[in-house]
């Protein structure tokens, strides 16, 4: 028999791991509340990824290229 987490019981996300959780689960603890605590509280940064102006115009370049071609 599979063991069941009561109403007060929301395992935290752990960074670097992958964490899911039933439908079941969610509709116990109440779809808000579940949010207010697994969600982030402000948007996450994004990291600076350093392309140099070289690599942007080369992806630029294939999201024009790509989306050209689902127009077909």
């Amino acid at each position: 028999m599979e063991a069941t987490l009561t109403t007060a019981e929301i395992p935290p996300l752990r960074p670097g791991q992958r964490t899911s959780y039933s439908p079941a689960d969610i509709k116990r603890w109440g779809v808000q509340r579940f949010l207010d605590e697994v969600c982030p509280a402000e948007p996450l940064p994004i990291p600076d990824l350093v392309f140099t102006p070289e690599e942007n115009a080369r992806m630029d370049a294939l999201l024009a290229e790509e989306r050209a071609t689902d127009g077909l």
